[in-house]
């Protein structure tokens, strides 16, 4: 996953927070397969694989989105159709820190439109790892090379500023971006890091006429646009409203603003480590806080983790997380990508893409107070069996609800519900259509103690449930200590 996957994720979770930035307890996410660590201070969200992790400080003032990716030897020579070393890539890299001139190397692994999306969607997870730069933004992009050492490690970084673009109607089409992507090697594996940052572009009026057409491709061309934009914009009666917008009229060009973004990237390249693989002594899952476990998911997979932190007087931790294929998030994204920026993303073209997911939500108590404690206390002397009724009663008002069916119609709802006094668990299965047309199949559990809880939703498209394992992962979670 990459700067569109994340930025896509992220706003599907709605993250987002700016805070100064100050001390506090390391965060560390280790890969051991694939070699590398990467230490953070608080991040609000997280993603990983199983080669790939990226995240966003809660501490952040300019708002990045932080990823990397570890590349394998075959994985490498697959794309380029060359033999791959991490001796050679070091040499080249070598070579290029010692030129005068920062111009384009001809090294493909060194060349933006190597990191660019295909137009084929992916088979394997490995597929993806490649996926940066939409390739219609490389053309108007701004782009400048150069290296970098931090510490006793040497990057080749490529630089891209894309100014962003406007509609017709003169509103926004694709906000700027200031993008980095530092690359290096260890181990014969290609890392790729990467920084994303993006603004909303200021809107300015300008008038064409023919007289100032020659100004206007002057005014492009110092801006960093090339000459065959600037002629394709002079050639379209709508171009001004269309054609690129000046970087400095976003927020990302402020030298204030570079200043911290420059001072955030050199924090998180003193962040990486990097050593020699070695097999992980667990699987592939991700650590929930909330109630303190660690959840096995699929090889296969991704996630998205929200960490907001919540503070009142009850003492409430909540975690929450979304994971799914890692092929169907990264086709996502691809056609996401590829597709015209203008035109919205039909819910058949999700429907084609999707495949399966499930939410998490967990939560746990520090503290507690006496109305909490009553509450608590009344609710698990309630028999099971009249849960059980009251339960049976409420599902056909709820999956019978006219305004409901408006949007979705369930069919073969099955709901049960157990209370042994210290736990109470409900789990409800149905298959749902989707404004008539999009056939699903949901299963969900919500499970809780006196202390803390877990929620998850399963939801497969068609009828079945596809992996077990995800549809299950609620299932596995202890919230009662061991006895």
């Amino acid at each position: 996953m990459k700067s569109s996957a994340a930025a896509i994720l992220s706003s599907l979770l709605v993250l987002s927070c700016a805070l100064p930035v100050c001390a506090a307890t390391k965060h560390v996410y280790r890969d051991a397969d694939s070699g590398f660590s990467v230490q953070s201070v608080n991040p609000v969200m997280e993603y990983a694989s199983k080669y790939s992790y990226g995240f966003q400080e809660n501490t952040s003032a300019t708002d990045s989105l932080n990823s990397i990716a570890a590349i394998p030897a075959e994985v490498v020579e697959k794309k380029t159709g060359q033999p791959f070393t991490t001796r050679e890539f070091m040499a080249r890299l070598a070579l290029e820190a010692n030129k005068k001139s920062a111009d384009k190397s001809d090294y493909v692994l060194f060349h933006p439109e190597t990191y660019a999306y295909t137009t084929t969607l992916n088979t394997k997870m490995e597929d993806s790892l490649f996926h940066i730069f939409d390739q219609e933004d490389l053309k108007g992009a701004k782009l400048s090379y150069s290296t970098k050492t931090v510490g006793k490690r040497d990057y080749y970084i490529i630089s891209m500023q894309y100014p962003g673009t406007l509609k017709e109607d003169k509103t926004v089409e694709k906000n700027a971006m200031d993008v980095q992507v530092f690359l290096t090697s260890e181990n014969n594996i290609l890392y790729v890091a990467e920084s994303f940052c993006s603004a909303e572009p200021v809107v300015k009026e300008k008038k064409v006429s023919a007289a100032n057409d020659t100004n206007i491709k002057k005014e492009y061309e110092t801006k960093g646009i090339n000459m065959e934009t600037a002629e394709t914009a002079m050639q379209d009666p709508h171009a001004v409203h269309k054609a690129l917008l000046p970087m400095t009229d976003t927020t990302l060009s402020d030298p204030k603003f570079q200043k911290e973004l420059k001072k955030e990237r050199d924090v998180i390249l003193k962040g990486f480590s990097f050593f020699k693989p070695e097999k992980a002594a667990k699987p592939f899952g991700m650590e929930d806080s909330a109630i303190n476990q660690f959840v096995i998911l699929p090889d296969e997979w991704i996630y998205v983790k929200c960490s907001p932190e919540i503070k009142d007087k009850d003492g409430l931790k909540l975690n929450v997380s979304w994971a799914a294929p890692y092929t169907m998030v990264a086709n996502m994204v691809t056609q996401y990508s590829l597709k015209d920026a203008a035109a919205d993303l039909k819910p058949e073209d999700f429907y084609a893409l999707y495949d399966e997911s499930v939410v998490l939500a967990s939560y746990s108590f520090k503290k507690k107070n006496k109305d909490y404690d009553y509450f608590a206390e009344e609710l698990f002397k309630v028999p099971q069996s009249e849960m059980q009724k009251a339960l049976e009663k409420i599902l056909p008002e709820l999956t019978n609800n006219e305004k409901i069916k408006e949007h979705a119609i369930f069919s073969n709802p099955k709901a049960s519900v157990t209370n042994d006094g210290n736990q109470i668990t409900l789990h409800f299965d149905t298959n749902v259509k989707v404004i008539n047309k999009f056939d699903f199949l949901a299963h969900s559990l919500l499970s809780g103690t006196r202390d803390n809880g877990i929620f998850s939703l399963y939801i497969a498209k068609g009828d079945h449930m596809k992996t077990q394992s995800a549809a299950s992962l609620a299932d596995t979670v202890r919230l009662l200590p061991e006895k």
